[in-house]
């Protein structure tokens, strides 16, 4: 899919207005429109130990605008793109089907994710409209920051093949720039205060490290089998620090484990 002079001349254009300070977040977006066909997007920095800042959003209102809101605040810490960042990935362009874990498949009836086979990670929040598949586009930051928008488009549609990648790759100094530059207006403007959230921290006075570890490994959408190879311990040791970890926090399937931890950073959200 060839990009034509006119797409170039606008997404340049509205990316110089966010360079020179008279564009916000939404020109970003808006930059990314004339290169890349997509139904909505979302834009965040991420940093680590803190959830991530967001700047803006062009999903309709209702129950897919809530997701966004819910991710931002909560589901952030199990999304592979934000595990991807913790673990050193660089800026770039990805598909979120690419960072995911091999069974990245919370269990049904799970408050927080529906279960959807259809969904490329297996799937999705309360209120994200379904059938969608994602794309990642990052951006380096001042103090390890990570400047992020991320794309839907319908798999019906074709999703994100490589040829719409090529479409938007040359333009990633750009974006980079441009969130360089609107970074700043955000990251001093006054936010509530939290206390600092890391997936490590949950069940840690409870559980051995072991079983920490596979509990965490879990949630962020590990089967047993990468769980095993993951941490180099034998597949029935993992069953076994499973089974434990399960006993100890008196749940028996996975469903109920994703409700602990999100019961979990309720009360984190809750304390003074």
């Amino acid at each position: 899919m060839d990009i034509q002079t006119a797409e170039i001349e606008g997404a340049a254009q509205t990316l110089a207005r966010v360079i020179d300070g008279t564009g916000g977040a939404p020109d970003l977006i808006a930059a990314a429109g004339h290169l890349l066909p997509f139904t909505a997007a979302f834009c965040v920095v991420n940093r680590k130990g803190q959830c991530p800042v967001y700047l803006c959003d062009t999903y309709p209102e209702g129950g897919a605008k809530e997701a966004v809101q819910l991710y931002a605040g909560s589901t952030y810490l199990l999304n592979p793109v934000y595990n991807a960042i913790l673990d050193g990935l660089p800026p770039g362009l990805y598909r979120m089907a690419d960072l995911a874990p091999d069974n990245w498949n919370p269990s049904p009836g799970t408050p927080g994710v529906l279960v959807e086979d259809a969904e490329e990670i297996g799937y999705r929040t309360p209120g994200w409209p379904a059938g969608l598949q994602e794309l990642t586009l990052l951006a380096k930051l001042p103090e390890g920051a990570m400047g992020e928008i991320s794309f839907a488009r319908p798999a019906a549609e074709g999703g994100f093949p490589d040829d719409l990648l090529a479409r938007l790759r040359p333009f990633l100094p750009l974006f980079a720039a441009a969130f360089r530059q609107l970074w700043p207006r955000h990251r001093d403007s006054p936010a509530p205060a939290e206390p600092e959230r890391k997936l490590q921290d949950f069940a840690r006075s409870t559980l051995s490290p072991r079983e920490a570890e596979t509990v965490q490994l879990i949630l962020k959408g590990h089967s047993s089998l990468s769980i095993s190879l993951t941490l180099g311990i034998a597949l029935p040791t993992v069953k076994t620090h499973r089974r434990n970890a399960y006993a100890k926090l008196g749940i028996s399937t996975q469903q109920q484990l994703f409700n602990a931890f999100l019961h979990w950073q309720g009360k984190a959200r809750q304390r003074p």
